[in-house]
């Protein structure tokens, strides 16, 4: 017997049936195929996967008919740079002083408590809710943003590749030869930038965009993050030097720019010369000033190890096909 819905009672295996927050109906003509139950600080929740064959799936748009692109670059101080000059904000909604401070209160009183009582296991549920009131505040904020990027009128979407787990690691030990003491690695420093990062949800926004976009029949491209942003969009330069902060000087040719907003823009021609290695004839029209077609395309998104390709993402065959 599998997973049955009737007014506020939903039937588990293995539970039987239970009374829920019935909070959106299921439409007709859809079939329950699966459930997942989780624990959060106030409660359990359940959601349920249902399914209609009849539906249609999401048709992007052809390679070869592709005529913008909008390049994102991923920040701290702003959440995302568009390569068209737009920055969108970032809330800081677990580093900001009064996040922090609730927190820190609330953390406090924990710590205060006998282990093991009663009042401790109160005190720690307040400071559960605040970890889910800030993850509810970052989660529909990244699902505004990632819709008002969808709406753009473009046809594919370029975001960086970035390896976040890797950028979240510790810095490597420094140890004085002589002596044998530690020396200092940085890692104090490194520490702010890490909760910064962490607070940001680069990896979750990815995700949203890319199921936004596929909503929209557009295409997300993942390029390579390698100096995108020490490089002059103008003159293709690459120096670290140039950048100075949020400000971009290049030291070749003068150029001046915000410095997120001119990796946004290299962002876009990594994107532009990935489609163009693809399709061939009217590609030409797609290239970057001052670039030579590459022979083949590594950062498109794709996933040959799995059957299943989520959308958003090109398969094998979407690649094989436009090559044809």
């Amino acid at each position: 017997m599998g997973i049955k819905v009737q007014g506020n009672k939903i039937y588990l295996p293995k539970i039987g049936w239970m009374r829920f927050h019935n909070s959106r109906a299921i439409p007709t003509g859809f079939t329950i195929k699966a459930a997942t139950i989780r624990q959060r600080q106030d409660g359990w929740y359940v959601s349920v996967r249902i399914e209609d064959k009849t539906i249609p799936d999401y048709i992007l748009k052809p390679l070869t008919d592709i005529k913008s692109v909008l390049g994102c670059d991923l920040g701290i101080t702003k959440l995302v740079h568009l390569s068209d000059g737009h920055q969108v904000k970032n809330p800081k909604c677990a580093t900001n002083k009064k996040t922090k401070r609730t927190l820190k209160i609330r953390q406090r009183r924990v710590n205060r408590k006998v282990k093991g009582s009663k009042n401790r296991k109160k005190a720690a549920v307040l400071v559960g809710r605040l970890h889910q009131k800030i993850s509810d505040k970052r989660q529909a904020y990244q699902w505004e943003i990632a819709g008002l990027i969808a709406s753009r009128k473009v046809d594919v979407i370029a975001v960086e590749d970035l390896n976040v787990s890797g950028m979240l690691k510790r810095c490597r030990v420094k140890v004085d030869e002589t002596t044998g003491r530690f020396l200092s690695n940085g890692q104090s420093r490194k520490k702010g930038l890490n909760r910064s990062i962490s607070d940001a949800s680069w990896s979750e926004l990815i995700q949203k965009i890319e199921y936004m976009a596929a909503k929209s029949g557009k295409v997300l491209i993942k390029v390579n993050p390698k100096h995108t942003s020490q490089k002059c969009n103008a003159c293709g330069h690459v120096d670290a030097s140039s950048r100075d902060k949020e400000k971009f000087i290049c030291v070749a040719c003068g150029h001046i720019d915000h410095a997120d907003i001119n990796a946004a823009k290299n962002i876009k021609e990594l994107a532009v010369s990935n489609i163009a290695s693809i399709v061939c004839g009217d590609s030409a029209k797609l290239e970057p000033r001052g670039s030579k077609r590459p022979k083949y395309c590594k950062e498109i998104s794709a996933r040959s190890m799995s059957k299943r390709v989520e959308p958003g993402n090109l398969s094998n065959k979407d690649i094989k096909a436009a090559m044809s």
